[in-house]
């Protein structure tokens, strides 16, 4: 008796809802251009982006699929709108050929988390260590690392110690700081004061200057604040990396107030500072650069725009596809680990390390050296 009455009702609320996800969609993929020390919203947006476009794209491909165009058209428009941020945290791209004759290193960064294994798992020697010392690369950029002791990174033997140094036998970093760099051709650790005027915080960033075969190159080590979110605070936000339907979102962005919702703005204010004095440092620099570590931040958000300007390159975007995840605690499956260069360098791959003993994914890049950048 009520169908004909229930069916339009439910069909206009599904119209409704959808045109409200597609309008949340466009939002977060341009939520990185407001600026955080006004707004907040669009940056939480920025942070799903991945999940409100792939929602999207399942909803137009539904309302197609029932034969309900025009909604669905409206679907396809705010794809097509949000294209551009959607391609930038989920690139289309692949793997290169180098040049055979061209001068190649592998790198990895990775946020170690002072080696401790969240998995728990029992085994006589630290795996983390392990890992790196079988990774094969030439470079390993690590931050959360003070001290390379057995009281910092539990479990690590002095036989695991010994054959780590012995195979990257240049271990360099501020011994105050946690931002390491472990290598196999000569670096030297630079004071920062050495590039940057002004004050900044020391714990932001650390500088590093290479010789890779005769080729120089700076590499800048990152790790920005994050949120600092209490483990209660992490549950509260829980469904923001989760998300099931438009409802749920909605309820639970609203619900991000208060404290939270303080925390929030502090973290997306803070970065944008230390990152605008990292721009403004970088814009004074030359040759090949690479900038890389733990941002705290997604792609397209406030401050990954801010750094990458007109001139510094995605290593990813440039030669990944689909989406990444390099943040695998609370739930909070985001993109925080980045790597970016300028100059004499070409990006040829970047892969996620499957290892799960710290809250990030190592991530793996092979360079070649494009020019003349030999040292003089």
């Amino acid at each position: 008796m009520f169908l004909p009455i229930i069916k339009p009702i439910l069909r206009i609320v599904a119209t409704v809802v959808s045109l409200l996800l597609f309008a949340l969609t466009i939002l977060s993929a341009y939520g990185g251009r407001f600026n955080t020390e006004i707004f907040t919203l669009p940056a939480i947006l920025v942070l799903v982006l991945p999940y409100l476009a792939m929602l999207t794209l399942a909803v137009t491909v539904i309302w197609f699929v029932c034969g309900r165009y025009f909604v669905g058209g409206i679907g396809v428009l705010a794809l097509i709108a949000s294209w551009g941020p959607i391609s930038t945290v989920s690139p289309l791209s692949g793997s290169k050929e180098g040049d055979p004759d061209a001068t190649k290193f592998t790198f990895m960064t990775y946020n170690m988390i002072h080696g401790w294994d969240q998995e728990g798992k029992d085994s006589t020697a630290n795996r983390t260590i392990e890992y790196l010392i079988n990774s094969g690369v030439d470079i390993i950029n690590v931050q959360e690392l003070v001290r390379l002791d057995s009281v910092e990174v539990t479990g690590m033997t002095e036989e695991q110690k010994e054959r780590l140094l012995k195979t990257y036998p240049y271990y360099v970093g501020d011994p105050a700081n946690d931002m390491k760099v472990f290598s196999k051709y000569p670096v030297i650790f630079e004071n920062g004061y050495n590039y940057i005027d002004g004050k900044f915080d020391l714990r932001r960033y650390s500088f590093f200057k290479f010789n890779i075969k005769g080729h120089k190159m700076v590499l800048i080590n990152v790790h920005l604040q994050s949120f600092m979110l209490s483990s209660d605070e992490c549950e509260d936000i829980n469904s923001l990396s989760s998300i099931k339907s438009v409802k749920s979102l909605s309820k639970n962005i609203f619900s991000v107030q208060g404290s939270l919702h303080q925390k929030l703005h502090n973290g997306f204010q803070n970065r944008r500072n230390d990152v605008q004095i990292l721009r403004n440092t970088i814009d004074r620099m030359k040759g090949a650069t690479l900038i890389c570590g733990d941002f705290n931040d997604v792609p397209e958000s406030y401050a990954y725009r801010l750094l990458k300007g007109d001139d510094l390159h995605d290593a990813y975007v440039e030669t990944g596809f689909g989406p990444m995840i390099t943040f695998n605690a609370h739930k909070f499956w985001f993109h925080l680990d980045h790597i970016f260069y300028r100059g004499p360098l070409k990006a040829l791959d970047v892969e996620k390390g499957k290892v799960k003993f710290s809250d990030h994914y190592p991530l793996v890049a092979t360079f070649e050296f494009t020019e003349d950048s030999l040292a003089k």
